[in-house]
């Protein structure tokens, strides 16, 4: 589901050329290399990985919060705190880091797509690079997760000023911390599916714009 192929190449430079004398060619090509670049951001297994990375620091913030209450808990709960610290720990940062690589893989989507619309001065006519269905793809899931992820967080805020849930008389810290960790999560894990959504119909349909010439702007920002 995730591709391993190598991304498409930057563009060469100019005197490099591999189309001296064939610009139709070198159009082209172009317009291929952005189709696919485009492709491969907003593919499905980049979706699935975000999810997925999103799940498992969900079960982190799960492990934060027995870790607390045992902690609160005193007595023999002290060492199954620690051991439920350990867990989040080993949840969180690898899931922290494989966010880091998410969003470094895309960075390098943008970079190369910046650099092939500034090859030439044409617009693209391939309607494939505007990824219309995959943005949606991207844009419906990652705005319903924005959409929990606040109802969660506000409800734990509210919750936790008013002492409790309704038919309870209290609230512990671990069941906050918990559902504080949920809500931001599911935020964050929708705002970075939302962002590359929105950003690349923005930025696609500027591009394919028939403008004869373009400034230096960059791709998806």
């Amino acid at each position: 589901m995730i591709s391993r192929a190598p991304l498409p190449p930057p563009p060469p430079p100019q005197e490099q050329s591999p189309w001296p004398d064939d610009h139709a060619a070198e159009l082209a090509e172009r317009a291929r290399t952005m189709v696919e670049l485009s492709r491969r951001g907003l593919s499905l297994g980049r979706l699935v990985a975000l999810w997925l990375t999103g799940a498992l620091a969900v079960l982190g913030w799960a492990a934060v919060g027995t870790a607390i209450q045992s902690f609160e808990g005193g007595g023999l709960g002290l060492m199954t705190g620690v051991v439920a610290l350990g867990l989040a720990a080993f949840l969180l940062v690898p899931a922290a880091v494989a966010v880091g690589f998410w969003l470094s893989r895309g960075r390098v989507i943008r970079e190369r797509l910046d650099a092939w619309a500034r090859f030439a001065p044409e617009p693209v006519t391939d309607i494939r690079l505007g990824a219309h269905r995959r943005s949606v793809m991207w844009l419906l899931p990652s705005m319903l997760l924005c959409l929990v992820g606040i109802w969660v967080t506000g409800r734990a805020l509210a919750e936790a000023g008013s002492g409790g849930a309704v038919g309870r008389e209290s609230v512990t810290l671990g069941e906050t911390a918990y559902a504080l960790g949920l809500g931001v999560t599911l935020l964050v894990t929708g705002l970075l599916g939302l962002v590359p959504s929105v950003r690349h119909q923005y930025w696609s349909g500027g591009l394919m714009r028939p403008v004869l010439i373009r400034g230096g702007g960059g791709a998806h920002r």
